[in-house]
């Protein structure tokens, strides 16, 4: 009985050994399987390990908590791997009554190199993904930089002065469908000493090149420089990438695009110490004029006091940007007045710039008039010598104006009429006699008023006592009749206190006038606006005229 005894002993034994070591191997599993589900929160995975050379794949990190897009920072890819824009979303959901969040990020990225690359490990929200590597290989249909992009460019001259200007041509050719073009970047001609400003807009269109579609950009600009000597600039640079998709949409690539500029240089020459005057240099200059009257050429030079002559005079000079164009000042004699439009500029055709200026001259004094000539000295660089443009002078016999002596006679036969009228008012002791002269009086009054009034409306009739003068005022319709507005302002600016005092309101006249000057771009269809207007300026010059001058005149007699 004793040895029973002790088997079932060794057998409880037995069992509790078995039973401790479950145990023990349980707890370690747990150990580990709590170990390896803290590894696993944050996953990264790629959707290709084994590429070419720029083609694109996508890579995803999770983590199985909530987050935000801020949590992951793409800059950790390294210099290895270039990336694009980064799309977040999340999830939950509830699964045989578990609980679970995760929080997803994809990009797209590309390979900067060739060979085995490693995407780090990285932190995401806290927790660290596990790293992968990534094989690339050489992709021998991959296109060049240069089969896609190509830059030229031509300047007009390889030489200049100080103060001269050159056109620099660049031109852009995209041998690929532009939609499908990353981040494209054009770089503008840059260099040292030397400065450039776009002329005009850039010009894109579609063409054929070596038979190949391309889409071109044009761009012209305008070159200077800031100091002499040999000086060096880059053309047209261009950096971006193109997207490729192959026929059946497996795989894209993104092929980087780099064109590096090219090179050019110009030799500055310096103003020449024995030259004396304003330096105006370029290739070439044009000054010319024309003299207008009533919008026609002037071919007789015998004018009458009070008439209007336009001084058209242009300017047109090459390599040189418009701002830069000399103001031409004129001193004319005392014996004319002069008005002045301001100055239009722009560039013709050729890309030359050109000033026009326009100038209305008025005689008001008869005798012989001459009016000063132009002269502009400049610096031609293509023969390296200085020269002077001019433009002639222009003599004048100036006669009196007809409407000052027709005014001046009708002054004399209006004082002769008071004159009458002041004898054949004569008191005498006979009551008929006084009232047959009384009579006589008011009949003779009331013919003369009627003649007064019977004065052309394209004429002024003024007193002596309130002169007003009547060829100002004649100018000052002509000016209006052919839209010269500005002229018009002109002449009621100069004579604005004197004719406010005689009786004009002035401001309204100014009123009509801005009227008309806006008339003056409307469609055909308003002339009867622009007839209307002047004769209400007309009418209103007569009217406020007579209202002031009458009652002197009834006072005198």
């Amino acid at each position: 009985m004793v040895i029973p005894m002790k088997r079932h002993l060794n057998y409880q034994s037995s069992i509790m050994k078995t039973s401790l070591m479950k145990k023990i191997l349980l707890l370690l599993t747990l150990t580990i399987s709590g170990i390896s589900y803290a590894n696993a929160q944050a996953i990264a995975t790629v959707s290709k390990n084994n590429i070419t050379e720029n083609e694109v794949i996508q890579l995803m990190v999770s983590v199985d908590k909530s987050a935000d897009q801020s949590k992951f920072d793409i800059s950790q890819l390294g210099p290895d791997f270039r990336s694009g824009q980064v799309s977040f979303g999340s999830s939950r959901s509830l699964v045989n009554g578990d609980y679970s969040v995760q929080s997803q990020w994809t990009v797209s990225i590309a390979p900067t190199k060739m060979g085995i690359l490693t995407i780090p490990s990285m932190e995401v929200a806290g927790e660290q993904t596990n790293p992968i590597n990534i094989r690339v290989n050489k992709d021998a249909t991959a296109p060049k930089s240069s089969d896609i992009i190509k830059v030229s460019g031509e300047l007009s001259k390889n030489e200049l002065y100080e103060g001269e200007t050159a056109q620099f041509n660049a031109k852009i050719a995209i041998f690929a469908d532009i939609r499908r073009l990353k981040d494209p970047n054009i770089i503008t001609p840059q260099g040292n000493g030397v400065e450039f400003s776009p002329i005009g807009e850039s010009k894109q269109y579609q063409t054929v090149i070596d038979g190949l579609q391309a889409t071109v950009v044009e761009q012209v600009f305008s070159l200077s420089a800031n100091k002499a000597g040999k000086l060096t600039f880059d053309g047209l640079a261009f950096t971006g990438g193109l997207i490729q998709t192959d026929r059946y949409g497996r795989s894209t690539k993104l092929i980087p695009l780099n064109i590096n500029p090219k090179q050019y240089s110009i030799n500055v020459l310096t103003k020449p110490s024995d030259y004396k005057g304003t330096w105006l240099p370029t290739s070439d200059l044009k000054l010319g004029q024309q003299w207008l009257v009533d919008g026609k050429v002037l071919t007789n030079t015998e004018v009458e006091a009070g008439t209007a002559i336009t001084r058209q005079i242009t300017l047109m000079m090459a390599d040189v940007p418009p701002e830069k164009l000399p103001s031409i000042d004129i001193s004319y004699p005392k014996s004319v007045r002069m008005y002045d439009e301001k100055p239009t500029i722009g560039k013709d055709s050729q890309g030359n710039s050109v000033m026009t200026i326009k100038q209305v001259i008025i005689p008001h004094t008869s005798g012989q008039v001459k009016l000063p000539a132009v002269s502009i000295q400049w610096w031609n660089s293509k023969t390296h010598k200085a020269e002077v443009a001019k433009l002639d002078s222009l003599m004048l016999t100036v006669t009196p104006n007809s409407q000052k002596t027709e005014q001046t006679i009708k002054q004399q036969t209006n004082e002769q009429s008071k004159t009458v009228i002041k004898r054949e008012v004569d008191h005498g002791i006979w009551p008929y006699t006084t009232l047959g002269f009384a009579i006589l009086w008011l009949l003779t009054l009331i013919a003369w008023y009627k003649a007064r009034n019977s004065v052309s409306k394209e004429t002024l009739t003024v007193t002596s006592n309130h002169a007003i003068s009547n060829s100002d005022i004649s100018i000052l319709i002509t000016a209006l009749k052919s839209d010269n507005t500005i002229l018009a302002h002109q002449i009621i600016q100069d004579h604005a206190d004197d004719w406010k005092a005689k009786g004009i309101d002035t401001d309204k006249v100014k009123v009509l006038i801005e009227k008309l000057s806006h008339a003056k771009y409307s469609s055909k269809s308003e002339n009867t606006d622009k007839e209307r207007l002047i004769k209400e300026v007309t009418q209103q010059l007569k009217v406020s005229k007579k209202s002031k001058s009458s009652p002197a005149e009834l006072e005198a007699l």
